[in-house]
């Protein structure tokens, strides 16, 4: 009962909603019930209404969940966190009989409506949820968009470990063509949900460079709320880094942080180095977002110069938080990073493409072999347990 009551929590107000290829003409499409019933088929342990449209028999549409989601990532377009559950679509269940006179129809799937049960109609969850059809009408995508990240983060645990209860708590109505006909099948429950299978650890890369059109020379807004392309060059931004790496509390103590930091470098004459840490967490903006990692996994050149960095606050060239005299972003190519006074690794300075260049900390470089090596690409990301 107290799962239930948790996800019921979790799912107040989610919003009805579409996307489909006809979702501003949904007023056209015409109710199934308007239709002759003539009977009813099983498919898959699922008894399906059979209509008579247009001359036709078809069988209402069957909506399953998949046994996977996604892990928890932030959607660019709506501004919001996101959490992804798959969702097969069974629109032609109905098999001609031999013999039979009744001519067997085919059903277009156009769209797919999802709505909360009754009683959860409240906004107060900030959480809402929508459908996006895809595979030519055999699959969906179900997509939660949370207003932080720990929303999703609650509501994908209750899924793990109660999948059955969105079952009770969602309906699904198919919108398709049976011909020329937009036929609306009306809200039905899922089949039978299977137990969910969430990729709760995948690592979620934060900065990315992988050559210099784009500058990371930002001021601090900039580094706080983010920018760049997640497949090019990239920053998340530092709100949402932290927020994705809080810890909980207990008894008025901060939790150890259960996130791991990799980072991964490449110089220009081909060389690879990388550092794990655990307990990879950043501070909110009342400590500047101060850098925290624990113990490295196994030991490395970058790790070892990268832990210089560890409790240090970020600084930009406009807010400098570093403990140095001067403000080490503006002496070293001006971008955002944990200085200190001043830095060993820094992965957000200028990028050069001059191979030359071997010694100089104004670009992204760490220390190796006693010199400051520019380094050609660069990648950190985190996953949490």
């Amino acid at each position: 009962m107290q799962s239930w009551t948790l996800l019921i929590a979790l799912l107040l107000g989610l919003a009805c909603c579409t996307l489909s290829a006809d979702s501003n003409g949904q007023s056209d499409y015409m109710d199934v019930s308007s239709f002759a019933r003539v009977g009813t088929t099983t498919f898959k342990g699922s008894k399906l209404g059979v209509f008579e449209i247009d001359g036709v028999r078809v069988a209402e549409p069957r909506v399953a969940f998949q046994s996977s989601c996604s892990a928890v990532n932030f959607n660019w377009g709506y501004k919001k966190y996101q959490l992804t559950l798959s969702i097969r679509i069974d629109p032609n269940t109905l098999r001609s009989r031999k013999g039979s006179s009744k001519k067997v129809g085919r059903v277009s799937i156009i769209g797919l409506n999802v709505k909360a049960d009754q009683g959860l109609s409240s906004r107060q969850s900030g959480l809402s949820v929508m459908a996006k059809v895809k595979n030519s009408g055999r699959r969906a995508d179900l997509v939660f968009l949370c207003s932080s990240f720990r929303r999703c983060q609650q509501l994908r645990n209750e899924l793990v470990s109660n999948p059955s209860n969105i079952g009770q708590a969602l309906q699904f109505e198919a919108l398709g063509r049976v011909g020329s006909i937009p036929v609306r099948f009306g809200f039905r429950s899922s089949a039978n949900l299977p137990r969910l299978s969430c990729n709760r650890h995948r690592w979620i890369v934060f900065q990315r460079r992988v050559d210099g059109s784009l500058s990371f020379a930002q001021n601090w807004d900039s580094y706080v709320k983010g920018f760049g392309n997640p497949s090019s060059n990239y920053w998340m931004g530092l709100d949402r880094l932290s927020e994705m790496t809080k810890t909980g509390e207990k008894n008025g103590f901060a939790l150890t942080s259960r996130c791991r930091l990799r980072i991964e470098v490449q110089s220009f004459r081909g060389g690879r180095y990388n550092a794990e840490f655990r307990m990879f967490q950043v501070l909110g903006p009342e400590q500047q977002y101060r850098l925290r990692v624990g113990l490295q996994v196994g030991r490395s050149e970058l790790g070892n110069w990268f832990l210089y960095h560890n409790n240090m606050r970020f600084s930009t060239f406009d807010r400098d938080h570093d403990t140095d005299k001067h403000s080490c972003s503006r002496l070293y190519g001006y971008g955002g990073w944990w200085y200190g006074g001043c830095h060993w690794v820094n992965l957000n300075g200028a990028y050069t493409t001059d191979t030359k260049i071997t010694n100089d900390p104004t670009y992204m470089s760490f220390y190796v072999h006693e010199k400051h090596v520019p380094m050609r690409r660069s990648l950190m990301k985190f996953r949490c347990y």
